[in-house]
């Protein structure tokens, strides 16, 4: 089988495919590193992929921390129709949209949630593990204290036999906004829209607390500009008062944002 990559080496990010003289190495290196996780480090949750897989491993020699990433398998068989799927790591909140996010949690999803510069990460179908300690072990503010990370990979069904396997990046946003690639995914303008619709909810949020409008006027101007109504459901059904939502809501305005821009 060939393996093929369409990676962004310009931007300092590579793709090693299995048929590499680098690959074995790299794995074994992962594969001790999530076999032997530090102290302090988040627990996984149970990754549902299929262990035959395309693989490959990725890269960041360039001198920025990767916020995320997209990506697509291309998948051609011996025989039949050629086939693929498209993933993306652009999720809000994140480090390129922390809404809701403290100092605190913007500390641990600055080492556990980006691919720091030198690092790298194993890509198996729809999943990529891996983690910074590669590089560095996390800082006393960077152990993490609770809670899960990460999510349950979806599953595709692979073609029988392969005649080649192609994994192409889409998209790299990095920390500071920069962002690389083809996107065909749209993935730039998504997570720019994403961006403005928070910051668009977070001014209602201001000016109607500025303005001594009733939380439910509040509420229904959201729905109407941003379609965040299911999103201020949730801070609800939580147990946060309307009172409550509504003041951290109109805290988004000072959230620090990356400057996005392509490179």
């Amino acid at each position: 089988m060939e393996y093929r990559r369409e990676d962004l080496p310009q931007y300092g990010v590579m793709l090693v495919p299995p048929s590499s003289s680098e690959y074995a190495a790299l794995l074994a290196d992962i594969q001790t590193r999530l076999a032997n996780p530090i102290p302090g480090a988040p627990p996984k949750l149970f990754a549902f992929e299929d262990p035959g897989a395309p693989t490959m491993i990725l890269c960041n020699r360039s001198q920025t921390a990767i916020a995320s990433i997209s990506w697509t398998w291309k998948l051609e068989p011996e025989s039949g129709r050629p086939t693929g799927w498209s993933v993306s790591t652009a999720n809000v909140p994140s480090l390129l949209a922390p809404f809701g996010l403290d100092e605190r949690m913007r500390k641990l999803y600055g080492y556990w949630h980006v691919i720091l510069p030198g690092s790298k990460r194993f890509i198996r179908g729809s999943r990529m593990f891996g983690d910074n300690t590669d590089v560095r072990p996390p800082q006393p503010d960077e152990l993490w204290k609770g809670g899960v990370t990460g999510a349950a990979g979806s599953t595709h069904r692979r073609p029988g036999s392969l005649k080649c396997v192609t994994l192409a990046l889409d998209g790299v946003f990095y920390l500071d906004g920069g962002f690389a690639g083809p996107d065909t995914l749209h993935t730039f303008d998504r997570v720019a829209a994403d961006v403005d619709r928070h910051l668009q909810v977070a001014k209602i949020a201001r000016d109607g607390l500025k303005t001594g409008l009733s939380p439910a006027a509040i509420f229904a101007q959201i729905g109407a500009v941003s379609g965040q109504a299911s999103q201020t459901g949730m801070m609800r059904h939580h147990g946060a008062t309307d009172d409550q939502v509504i003041c951290l809501l109109a805290s988004w305005t000072e959230t620090p944002l990356p400057n996005f821009h392509k490179l």
